[in-house]
């Protein structure tokens, strides 16, 4: 009977003892930053020195702080390009699973800007809109001079720009791999049943493909909205540096603006808060999504 109860004993905390790395980078790496930032935000703390408690100050001046409604704003317009973000990997996924020649090529051309990364593509990106960059070159070699524009200057060419290659142009190739993953376990009888209804492919695309993506779509949604609010700032950083203006200063890049501009970390950590929330109210809501999803 002992033996017998020392090996349910062992067998019941073999999997904690497996799991317990994993706990431990998380109570370090993630739980202790999040719960030390939220105490940071009330108080005033230059990032050196002694750390003076003031309470809400921190909150009162933030909502009180032309600076964060701005970013609050460039923010949800960079939001706004996420359906476009979403749509577009799926339609060339598509296209590209009935076996368009030559899609391997395709493939790895835009998947292209995953491999070299954000800080790379932003400064690509700097280099082809500024005002005597290649694209105005081509545009007045094409007799365009009309739309060869000063891209980087004009606040809201900028900002919309930035919507275009970020939220776009810069996660189609990951985006397209996703999907064209999540469509490799669709059931062909789906197909065969359509095509012997007479369905065309965009009534087949509409009524099969996307029904069966459905919870790939949903997350990669998710994933879109997590890469705008809390990931963006190394590409925005190497192309506009917030600018021109405030007009690219999104709500993560005041946090770096504050904290290693201003060295006002105390601050800082008071917009860190209000996007450690936004995150965490969209993770809640995937949540939702993938116990939805289950219950089907």
């Amino acid at each position: 009977m002992k033996i017998r109860a020392s090996r349910v004993n062992s067998q019941s905390i073999e999997p904690y003892l497996l799991i317990a790395p994993l706990l431990v980078l998380l109570l370090v790496f993630i739980l202790y930053p999040v719960v030390a930032n939220m105490y940071l935000s009330f108080f005033k703390w230059k990032g050196m020195g002694k750390a003076t408690f003031i309470g809400l100050e921190n909150y009162r001046t933030m909502f009180s702080d032309e600076t964060f409604w701005v970013s609050i704003k460039n923010t949800m317009v960079l939001l706004l390009y996420i359906p476009l973000g979403v749509m577009l990997p799926v339609l060339i996924s598509a296209v590209l699973r009935e076996g368009l020649k030559g899609w391997s090529l395709f493939r790895a051309i835009i998947y292209l800007p995953n491999i070299l990364g954000y800080v790379i593509m932003g400064m690509i990106s700097s280099i082809l809109f500024r005002k005597l960059g290649p694209i105005n070159h081509v545009l007045t070699s094409l007799g365009l001079e009309s739309l060869a524009l000063d891209w980087l200057s004009i606040p809201i060419l900028a900002l919309n720009t930035l919507g275009l290659v970020y939220g776009v142009w810069l996660r189609l190739g990951f985006g397209c791999i996703f999907f064209l993953a999540a469509m490799s376990g669709i059931d062909a009888s789906l197909y065969d049943a359509a095509k012997i209804d007479g369905a065309l492919w965009w009534r087949t695309f509409w009524n099969v493909t996307i029904p069966s993506i459905r919870f790939s779509i949903e997350f990669w949604i998710v994933l879109s909205f997590i890469e705008i609010l809390a990931r963006a700032f190394s590409f925005i950083y190497s192309y506009s540096r917030g600018g021109p203006g405030f007009a690219t200063f999104t709500l993560e890049y005041g946090i770096y603006n504050e904290g290693f501009v201003a060295f006002n970390m105390g601050y800082a950590s008071t917009w860190a808060s209000v996007l450690f929330i936004v995150c965490a109210v969209i993770a809640y809501f995937q949540i939702v999504l993938m116990r939805k999803n289950s219950d089907v």
